[in-house]
């Protein structure tokens, strides 16, 4: 069990050589375990490059999105520069929130608690009743940046991890994900935001996981499947930390423009090319 674990969390280098043999699921406690899930917000959530979304969504100077990963709340933000960064959603004086909304644009960040404001670029700009007390040093009181990496296709990820280098590298887990040869045909700068939705359920963050990772079920529950996927070759390839679904669709679902990409980004991410 403990050498599971330390696979699980990727403190321990998992063996990668083939086999045909049985592989046992998690237990069962991991999934309902409120102990669990603050180990793996710790050892998981915090270190890991979570994807959010594309910059497409920012097209403009102070435009803004609020996000919540696994209880971890920043903000996204387009600063003047051009440059996208993300902040913990906190003020630095009494840690109440910066935004409230989901979205927005501004020209700065203002407190609506006691009125401290932040630039775009997350430096202190205004602390009044502060500012002016000897020793009181504005440097030091910006926003808590969260680490960004922007990928060749213009897709968003951020790393929660404090240091001032995330102890693992984009590259570690995700090296020429973003370069697939699938992707060669797609002008991703030809893409508009149309929509987002939400549903909610009760059930652990792996179980969703789980499912999207196996076509065990495609079969049987998803009869539409065989229209754009040929499930009898249907493959799945673990790669560091992505896992790349091929359809292996026929030629004739390629010509009718039915040819689907999946790729799931460990932990929170999966996306689906069409």
């Amino acid at each position: 069990m403990a050498s599971a674990l330390w696979n699980y969390l990727g403190l321990r280098e998992t063996p990668t050589t083939p086999t045909n043999e049985a592989v046992r699921a998690l237990p069962a406690s991991w999934y309902t375990s409120q102990e669990m899930f603050e180990l793996e917000r710790r050892a998981i959530f915090s270190r890991k490059w979570l994807l959010t979304t594309h910059k497409l969504r920012l097209p403009n100077t102070g435009d803004w999105l609020q996000y919540e990963v696994s209880g971890f709340n920043f903000v996204l933000v387009r600063d003047k520069e051009g440059n996208i960064n993300a902040f913990h959603n906190v003020c630095r004086h009494r840690a109440f929130p910066l935004v409230t909304e989901e979205k927005g644009s501004a020209r700065i960040f203002a407190c609506k608690y006691h009125g401290w404001s932040y630039g775009l670029n997350g430096k202190l700009a205004k602390a009044p009743g502060y500012q002016d007390l000897d020793g009181f040093d504005k440097s030091k009181n910006s926003l808590l940046p969260i680490h960004v990496h922007l990928d060749a296709n213009g897709f968003i990820w951020v790393n929660l991890d404090a240091g001032e280098q995330p102890e693992i590298s984009w590259d570690d887990d995700f090296k020429g994900i973003d370069l697939q040869s699938r992707f060669a045909d797609v002008k991703w700068e030809d893409y508009t935001f149309d929509h987002t939705w939400e549903q909610e359920g009760d059930y652990n963050w792996k179980i969703l996981a789980d499912n999207y990772n196996e076509c065990y079920h495609c079969a049987t529950t998803h009869p539409d499947i065989p229209a754009l996927a040929d499930l009898a070759t249907y493959s799945v390839d673990t790669k560091d930390g992505g896992i790349i679904h091929d359809a292996h669709s026929k030629p004739d679902q390629i010509a009718a423009g039915l040819r689907i990409a999946s790729t799931y980004y460990f932990p929170n991410a999966s996306m689906t090319v069409s």
